[in-house]
């Protein structure tokens, strides 16, 4: 049987791109070996080919779904996004899920979301943590510190020291028109690679950059904007380390009361390890392999 992992192409992201979808394929990609092609996300239900589906991500980006009966899905380290509920969970979409149970959710809050409707539904983590740990040697030559797609008030927050030689940069808008979904992979392994080899601290708002990194024995930072406390696509982090949540509150500027909140955070945090975790999401991710194998 084929085997397919997500691309995502479309007029969506012909002008710009998020690099966190595509670490994502890579992660699929991975585990599945070798791939037979990709299939765009948003177009799922137009799909011509027989095979088997990695649909590790976020759901969703339009409102075609559910996918063409020609996919097996893999349903492992699947996200609801809350605006796209409507049309993933329809009558339809329930009906689609629950032919596939159980679902393997990337957070717990789409558990809950999935459960709602009666849809088989535990939590299995996302793939990018599977990804594995970089050299000794490159954790000992690395040097630089990133900050990676922290807003400007945030930054704010960030001690100069670490701040003023930092190499800035925003995986998850990248501005290039219609670059291919083959050149975006590419991007994203080179950014993967960049990361490893380079990356002393991390500093981030992006799960997409911070769960990679934390896989490769970077340490890293996660900045998060207070008032987006409820938003359960970043949860998963706390399984990990600290989600450091901040205010914009204009007060805080107003009475320069900047560092008594930075101080609470721990700038220099070391790397941290989870071998057994990645082998269980890797498990988890063949069983459910196996699953969509038997439903064939």
């Amino acid at each position: 049987m084929k085997k397919y992992a997500l691309e995502y192409r479309g007029y969506k992201f012909d002008y710009f791109f998020n690099l966190g979808d595509e670490i994502q394929t890579l992660a699929a990609v991975r585990l599945l070996g070798e791939v037979d092609g990709y299939l765009p996300r948003d177009a799922l239900h137009l799909a011509d080919v027989d095979g088997l589906l990695s649909m590790n991500g976020f759901f969703m980006g339009s409102d075609n779904w559910p996918p063409s009966e020609r996919i097996k899905p893999i349903l492992y380290s699947f996200h609801l996004d809350r605006k796209h509920e409507r049309v993933v969970c329809s009558d339809k979409g329930v009906s689609y899920l629950k032919k596939h149970e159980p679902i393997g959710c990337r957070d717990e809050g789409t558990v809950r979301a999935l459960s709602k409707y009666g849809i088989k539904a535990y939590y299995s983590g996302c793939l990018t943590l599977t990804f594995p740990k970089r050299s000794k040697e490159s954790a000992e030559n690395a040097k630089e510190t990133f900050i990676v797609g922290v807003d400007k008030y945030l930054e704010k927050y960030i001690p100069s020291s670490i701040r003023k030689n930092a190499i800035r940069l925003n995986q998850s808008s990248v501005r290039l028109p219609k670059i291919e979904p083959d050149l975006k992979r590419k991007l994203a392994q080179q950014l993967l690679d960049g990361y490893a080899k380079n990356a002393k601290l991390v500093i981030t708002s992006k799960i997409h950059c911070a769960m990679p990194c934390l896989a490769m024995g970077i340490p890293v930072v996660f900045l998060y904007p207070k008032e987006k406390k409820n938003d359960y696509r970043v949860h998963l982090i706390q399984d990990f380390i600290p989600i450091n949540y901040i205010s914009n509150s204009s007060a805080i500027y107003r009475l320069g009361l900047q560092k008594l909140f930075s101080d609470k955070v721990d700038w220099n945090p070391s790397s941290i390890s989870f071998e057994e975790r990645k082998k269980e999401i890797a498990q988890g991710f063949y069983e459910a392999l196996e699953r969509a194998k038997n439903k064939l």
